[in-house]
């Protein structure tokens, strides 16, 4: 079982993956912290407690972190994700309170205390990892890894922008914070639209049609949330599950490596994603070691690993 802080801003992705997280025995979850994102920051800590406690995991702690980027504006994707950033699902307010930790804070904390053990696990804009990395230089160096969902990089044809035609809207959202984590010299392991966008890896009918046979509070919920998801877009994707699939089974993908550069500009490549390469696997610039972005996933089996941890009632 690997340990795991897991960085979030639910998000219909975002609760879908903790569905499937609660029901792997690979990923142990030490806590959660939330970040402004597809939602407001208040709005992502009730979320992500909602579902924990539906899903009977309560005692799981969930600190705040940042309510807006760094040097932005927060633009959130209410449009997207439904009016409470769970689609249409009537979850109960949550009854646990946050953390008393901030979240950045807390991420040290766990680290501290497991050095060489955790891995960070980001799925929302990377705000409370830059202000974690910043507030506590030593951070990157403790940490086992970082996996984050996030980016766009021309590696597939669906390697393009899904907030602009440049950028994905976790980096789109906080570009600056992003640079901060790219840099930190951290391990990182990106999984960005090259793969998530892909059809083979998105949940369609059929897929639905399974889940629904489900009778748990797990299984409603995925299929609450997919439906709604399948309704306003036509399919459901998978963006955040994915990045918690390489901590479940990372043969499902193959990577490159290289150096990744955020775009912090104004203009309509702020945020975008570019890769270079390090000559003969040296460290770039900064002590970065280069970064391993996902280029190719096997759908099919990832979402049959969805889809059967989801109707596995072993795992209630």
């Amino acid at each position: 079982m690997q340990k795991v802080v897991w960085d979030m801003d639910p998000g219909i992705d975002d609760a879908l993956s903790l569905i499937l997280a609660l029901r792997s025995p690979e990923v142990g979850i030490l806590g959660i912290t939330v970040v402004a994102g597809n939602a407001p920051l208040e709005m992502t800590g009730s979320n992500a407690r909602r579902v924990l406690e539906h899903l009977d995991a309560g005692n799981i702690p969930v600190a705040a972190g940042a309510a807006k980027p760094l040097c932005r504006p927060l633009e959130d994707a209410l449009g997207y994700h439904g009016p409470y950033g769970l689609g249409d699902s009537s979850l109960p307010p949550p009854a646990a309170s946050l953390h008393p930790e901030p979240a950045w804070d807390f991420l040290s904390r766990a680290a501290l205390e497991a050095p060489g053990e955790v891995t960070l696990l980001a799925t929302g804009p990377l705000t409370n990892v830059a202000c974690a990395f910043e507030r506590h230089p030593q951070l990157p160096g403790l940490l086992a890894g970082v996996v984050l969902m996030g980016g766009a990089y021309g590696l597939t044809s669906y390697g393009r922008g899904n907030r602009t035609p440049a950028a994905e809207f976790n980096i789109w959202q906080d570009p600056e914070a992003a640079r901060v984590v790219f840099d930190s010299g951290a391990g990182i392991l990106a999984v960005g639209l090259d793969v998530s966008m892909g059809p083979a890896a998105c949940l369609g009918a059929r897929h639905l049609e399974r889940i629904r046979t489900g009778q748990t509070p797990a299984a409603c919920l995925a299929a609450q949330l997919v439906q709604y998801e399948m309704r306003h877009h036509g399919c459901c994707r998978m963006h955040d599950p994915l990045a918690l699939a390489v901590l479940i089974d990372a043969s499902l993908f193959r990577f490159v490596s290289g150096k990744v550069e955020v775009m912090v500009t104004d203009g309509p490549e702020r945020g975008a994603t570019r890769i270079s390469p390090l000559d003969n696997g040296q460290e770039s610039s900064g002590g970065s070691r280069p970064t391993q972005i996902a280029s190719a996933v096997d759908g099919a089996r990832f979402l049959e690993l969805f889809v059967s941890r989801i109707l596995d009632e072993r795992h209630v």
